[in-house]
């Protein structure tokens, strides 16, 4: 601890303290001290407000930033959106024309099968009527002689 003495003591004089303050106002070392340390406060009270100001002013530089980022962002959310919903109706639309056309193409594959049908019927058909001409009139000779035999039998020998 410092003794009273050397608080009311005169500093050297060449301290720059009282050479630049003390010395014109012609106060003793300690109310030079006295009177210094409020107008130390007050520097450092104006450097700490300085330095929290700028602080501030980067903070709010960093806030502005974020926001215009915010922004940016929410309009390539609003475009995105947008392509989506296009993307949406374009997909909608898709479905409906190929269900659509799915449709079509099943209607002709059925009207083709039951054109082949009707084709492998008639030609079946045709075969058939050929087969029937050629061997119902044969069967037809061969048993229309036994019936004249027949009818020849029956009329000569009781006649």
């Amino acid at each position: 601890m410092l003794s009273s003495s050397l608080l009311f003591s005169q500093p050297p004089a060449t301290s720059p303290l009282e050479t630049c303050i003390c010395l014109p106002l012609k106060l003793p070392g300690f109310f030079c001290l006295v009177w210094l340390l409020p107008k130390l406060r007050s520097l450092r009270a104006g450097k700490e407000l300085e330095r929290c100001q700028r602080q501030a002013d980067e903070v709010t530089e960093i806030m502005l930033n974020n926001f215009d980022k915010v922004l940016e962002r929410d309009g390539k959310l609003a475009e995105l959106e947008q392509r989506s919903d296009q993307l949406l109706d374009m997909s909608s639309a898709f479905s409906k024309t190929t269900k659509t056309l799915a449709q079509k193409k099943s209607w002709e594959n059925i009207r083709c099968r039951i054109y082949l049908g009707l084709v492998v019927g008639g030609g079946l058909l045709v075969i058939l009527i050929v087969l029937l001409a050629i061997f119902l009139p044969q069967s037809s000779e061969g048993s229309s002689a036994p019936q004249a035999q027949d009818a020849g039998a029956a009329s000569g020998p009781g006649d």
